[in-house]
């Protein structure tokens, strides 16, 4: 079996992303592609997939051309994980999207019923099988979605950040699954910005810089890793938000409770928990935008009892899926309009912006379609859009899935100037920690059905 590219060459306007590019990855193993945000890496998972049928060049997946093939018989020999799961459904329930995947790849009908289930048993979401997917939360759809991919038992199986919205357990015991996948000779090639847990699984990691691809060795990757730290967090005695006798539900699922909690004291929160315990869901309680019992006040003032608009230009939500964020279409219109709304016009003045676009990485973005951009590119304009509102209160709902490391780094260094600036407070669902952890005050866990701060962290 055969996996490669040969003499690629890939453009999108007067961008060159793939330049004369010939690749081939080992039968049966399991690759690790990392590069910075917005370089190419999704595009390059695309192009391996057969999507770009008039390509300059030859792609060849499971000694297969497969560019021209029809998505059904290509399926069988390469699947793709897109980076936002929500793009690969067309059912409500799990179990649903399964059996009408394996319809597609037209199985006997006597055999989709059992195969819906091994895929289903082998990621360990039969908990989710008939829930409805618009109710799951992001790292509960990832899970879904990669049960699909597997159900289609795809020879080469290409994965987009599969895990940038998942809890740190369940990642760890997914990338095992992914390896036994590959024991049972599928090829594996994985796009991931969060590099722990990689060190002892893949066979090799490659670097995309530069319009093409190079290998790269085990020394140079184990000088990415983060190292090992402990730390120490305060907990709050005073908090912009007070939770009370603070019931959360979906349907008749309860999420969790709260007898009694401070929330948003000055400087950063980090909030953690497994998927679907509810952390999200908080969020758009205390956004008015899901149902609640008990009370929960913003600077002693009942959030029930407050009109709308006025509390939202108090309190405002980084959605998880940035493309729900966006009003306008280009990355210069929507700066333009943020600066129009920004309560402190004299903090983003256009030397201001500039200098923040840079140490994104996001200069000469301005006439780009936001819808085109990265996944990284598309998170990282949605945080600036965010932060030059400059709420009160800013409640990010994982703002760094998607992130390279650099990325990472300097959005952590923004979030902490501007919190040390007394300019805004900020919550953050996050399960990508390593940068994240030395810039946090405050460390808050969702687990047992409730929330409690903790101290340490090692």
């Amino acid at each position: 079996m055969t996996t490669s590219l040969s003499h690629v060459t890939l453009s999108y306007g007067n961008k060159k992303i793939i330049n004369d590019l010939s690749i081939s990855f080992q039968d049966a193993s399991f690759n690790l592609l990392i590069g910075a945000s917005g370089i190419g890496k999704s595009t390059f998972l695309r192009v391996l997939a057969g999507f770009y049928p008039q390509l300059k060049g030859e792609v060849i997946a499971d000694n297969t051309i497969v560019d021209n093939l029809p998505a059904n018989q290509r399926a069988r020999h390469v699947g793709m994980l897109f980076q936002d799961p929500n793009t690969q459904f067309a059912m409500p329930t799990p179990f649903d999207e399964l059996v009408f995947t394996l319809e597609n790849l037209q199985v006997p009908q006597e055999r989709i019923q059992a195969e819906a289930q091994r895929a289903i048993d082998f990621v360990g979401i039969n908990q989710l099988s008939n829930l409805k997917i618009n109710t799951l939360s992001g790292g509960e759809k990832q899970k879904v979605a990669l049960a699909v991919i597997v159900a289609m038992q795809s020879k080469v199986l290409l994965l987009d950040e599969p895990f940038a919205n998942i809890d740190q357990p369940s990642r760890r015991y997914l990338l095992k699954k992914v390896k036994q996948l590959q024991a049972d000779g599928t090829t594996i090639i994985v796009v991931d910005h969060d590099l722990s847990g990689y060190e002892d699984l893949a066979n090799q990691v490659w670097l995309m810089a530069d319009q093409t691809i190079q290998a790269i060795s085990e020394s140079d990757f184990k000088k990415r890793l983060p190292t090992k730290q402990v730390f120490d967090f305060a907990v709050p005695t005073r908090g912009a938000f007070v939770c009370d006798d603070l019931k959360v539900s979906v349907g008749d699922r309860k999420l969790f409770s709260i007898q009694h909690l401070l929330l948003a004291a000055a400087g950063i929160t980090l909030l953690t928990g497994d998927n679907g315990t509810g952390k999200s869901t908080l969020f758009n309680a205390l956004t008015r935008l899901k149902d609640y019992e008990g009370e929960i006040t913003y600077l002693d003032r009942d959030i029930s009892k407050l009109k709308v608009p006025s509390y939202l230009e108090e309190v405002a939500l980084v959605f998880q899926n940035s493309e729900k964020q966006y009003l306008r279409m280009t990355v210069d219109e929507e700066l333009a309009l943020s600066l129009q709304q920004t309560r402190h016009p004299e903090n983003w003045q256009p030397e201001a912006v500039a200098a923040y676009l840079q140490r994104l990485n996001m200069s000469g973005l301005g006439d780009h379609i936001v819808y085109q951009l990265s996944g990284g590119q598309k998170k990282k304009l949605q945080l600036l859009v965010m932060l030059i509102m400059e709420t009160p209160v800013l409640l990010l709902d994982e703002p760094l899935a998607g992130l390279d490391f650099q990325s990472v780094r300097q959005v952590a260094a923004i979030l902490r100037e501007i919190a040390d600036r007394k300019r805004q407070r900020f919550v953050i669902i996050s399960h990508q920690l390593d940068q994240l952890l030395p810039v946090v005050d405050f460390y808050l866990r969702l687990e047992n059905q409730t929330l409690h701060y903790q101290e340490r962290l090692s």
